[in-house]
């Protein structure tokens, strides 16, 4: 297999955190070809990856048989069943917990992930000059995160983890989403903006997998 990947986007983070959930070292797991891609040299948009993933974007994971996964979730899904690390499945291990995860992941991914991407793309200098930033788009997007933060925060009230005592996908997207807003000076750990349970799971994870 490889793994084209880079480790700062959010959409490949959640791989290496599923990875590091299980306890197992992406550069060390069998069979497994790790393949960085350096979009601050646009590497992404060469003619050797656009020839892997057209859509120019990361994760990719390409299989021994040649099928191409160009999705952060499906790579997950297809990572977490295959390896068996500690035995932890990450995405769950019956329907309905499966069901479950899948849902508060997408609650994440929709509500604080994909909305700091769009204040990073609209509202970060260093997009600027790559695509068309929509004045107030930045803003409006982290006000959209603001107010969907309740309700995760209502959640974590009386668990450790969105859904349970037990850290799940539905985790780490909720946790890349926040960790991601740093880059447009959202201050995760400030809970007078994300609550007070929030802020606690944030904190819990940075301890846990933030870069040291």
């Amino acid at each position: 297999m490889k793994l084209y990947t880079m480790n700062f986007p959010p959409n490949p983070r959640k791989v290496d955190l599923l990875l590091k959930v299980k306890e197992l070292d992406i550069n060390d797991i069998h069979n497994l070809q790790v393949i960085n891609v350096d979009i601050g040299k646009n590497e992404q948009n060469s003619p050797e990856f656009l020839a892997v993933n057209p859509l120019g974007l990361l994760p990719v994971l390409v299989l021994d048989d040649g099928t191409v996964l160009n999705d952060s979730h499906a790579i997950c899904e297809y990572l977490d069943s295959r390896l068996a690390g500690n035995g932890k499945q990450v995405m769950g291990s019956d329907p309905i917990q499966r069901a479950k995860i899948t849902a508060m992941s997408r609650n994440a991914e929709f509500h604080v992930l994909y909305n700091m991407m769009l204040a990073f793309q609209h509202g970060h200098p260093s997009r600027a000059s790559v695509g068309n930033q929509v004045p107030g788009m930045a803003e409006e997007s982290i006000n959209r995160v603001k107010k969907a933060l309740p309700y995760f925060d209502e959640l974590l009230s009386s668990h450790k983890y969105l859904l349970g005592d037990r850290l799940t996908f539905a985790d780490i997207v909720l946790y890349v989403g926040l960790d991601f807003g740093r880059v447009m000076k959202f201050n995760p750990k400030d809970a007078s903006v994300v609550g007070d349970h929030v802020a606690r799971f944030y904190a819990q994870m940075s301890e846990r997998f933030g870069k040291k």
